[in-house]
């Protein structure tokens, strides 16, 4: 397979999850029109998006189990069109009653990564993933860019929140028609180098009895631990930086934006490079995505301390920029840590159930940091919840750096194996 064809995919799912990062940040900033039209309390608002995040989480092993059992390449653009009508229905409402169910089934499509990430590992072979994994994850932070320039573009118009949703929802189903055109299925475990050229079929899918294995493999376990606190920091930022910014630095709104357009550039380039240091440090040890996850996480206890320490508005400004590129480093290695140690059918499981605890982590982390503000001050909070989860993430990176070899050697032992029984036999079809 052409690797210019190879990039051409991953480009595709780039820029599906960037529009689909979009349309979930666009309803932060329509809020204040929802709340007008609908009569609302900011609690029933704040209700309906956890609920919202709920049905993602819940659906998210049941998308994991499918993408690993039936086509992909159909599921995701199955998830894509799910997007589109259910953002239009969503524009459609009349009443909050209406909002909010339509809302809750946008939920339901919000599990397309992992089947995302499972054909990117089977497109691009080990030494390479972490390159196309972080091409992929910038589309996170480009995503909130779109969606903010977006939604504050209708509303300072005067237009109607629901043109927002008409746009994203149409681009959804286009995307969901270009993934089903232009990416081909492609046979679980084709680029594994002990089965390059010998699979023509795709033999190797799920089965629900194998799902538990996930939980007994050692490294999984740590990269979701991992993931379950490493959000923490995440969440506390993303919900309350700005507020931090405004009220106990007194930097005026129109200067946030700027710095919050800056932060986010930083942070798809993060992404980007890191992909290519993991590759790298991969192809010299076992250990090199686990090693750089661990030395990012350390790195960003620290920085987020200088930032939110600085004492000069010029240091908050040189240290935010710092730590916005580089803490979104491990996302990409952790992401191609998974497949390293996974099965090729199993794949989409393994990254459905990283997402599953991040989004629990997800849930907590907002709530613990505004009851920790009120004992102390918000940017205290934000401190002390991102350095303590930090350090804890470093330490299971760190006793990941000693197990992943043992499980990276245990999957290329079974792909070898499978190499000798597929080299004895005809495939069966």
């Amino acid at each position: 397979m052409k690797l210019s064809y190879k990039w051409a995919i991953a480009i595709i799912f780039f820029i599906f999850l960037t529009f689909h990062q979009a349309d979930r940040f666009i309803i932060s900033a329509i809020t204040p029109q929802l709340l007008d039209e609908f009569k609302v309390s900011y609690s029933a608002m704040g209700f309906l998006f956890s609920a919202t995040v709920l049905v993602a989480v819940v659906l998210y092993p049941v998308w994991g189990f499918l993408y690993d059992k039936y086509s992909r390449r159909l599921l995701v653009s199955l998830a894509a069109i799910i997007w589109g009508l259910t953002t239009w229905l969503n524009a459609l409402s009349r009443s909050f009653q209406q909002f909010f169910a339509t809302r809750l089934a946008t939920g339901i499509d919000d599990a397309a990564p992992p089947g995302i990430y499972s054909l990117i590992a089977d497109y691009f072979e080990p030494t390479s993933r972490g390159k196309a994994m972080g091409l992929v994850n910038a589309s996170g932070p480009l995503g909130a860019i779109i969606g903010s320039i977006l939604s504050l573009t209708i509303v300072s118009a005067g237009m109607n929140w629901r043109n927002a949703f008409y746009i994203t929802g149409t681009i959804g189903i286009l995307l969901g028609v270009t993934t089903y055109l232009a990416v081909k299925d492609i046979p679980r475990g084709s680029s594994e180098p002990e089965l390059e050229g010998k699979l023509t079929t795709d033999i190797y899918k799920a089965t629900l009895k194998e799902l538990p294995a996930l939980l007994k493999n050692k490294s999984l376990i740590l990269l979701y631990l991992q993931g379950f606190f490493g959000v923490f920091p995440w969440n506390a930022i993303t919900f309350w930086i700005i507020t931090y910014m405004e009220v106990e630095r007194g930097i005026p709104p129109e200067e946030v934006m700027v710095i919050m357009v800056l932060w986010l550039v930083a942070m798809v380039a993060g992404n980007i490079v890191s992909g290519y240091l993991g590759d790298l440090l991969f192809k010299k040890t076992k250990r090199g995505r686990a090693i750089l996850g661990g030395v990012v996480v350390f790195l960003s206890a620290l920085l987020i301390y200088l930032t939110m320490s600085a004492k000069t508005h010029e240091e908050f400004l040189i240290y935010g920029l710092l730590t916005a590129f580089e803490i979104p480093m491990a996302g990409p290695n952790v992401s191609a840590a998974i497949t390293d140690v996974t099965e090729p059918e199993l794949r989409s499981s393994a990254s459905a159930l990283q997402r599953f605890f991040e989004n629990v982590g997800s849930a907590v982390s907002p709530a613990i940091v505004g009851i920790m503000a009120e004992k102390a001050t918000l940017g205290e909070a934000i401190t002390l919840i991102s350095v303590s989860t930090w350090i804890l993430c470093g330490i299971f990176f760190t006793i990941l750096t000693i197990i992943i070899p043992k499980d990276i050697e245990r999957l290329r032992k079974l792909m070898r194996e499978r190499a000798g029984e597929l080299e004895k036999k005809p495939l069966k079809t």
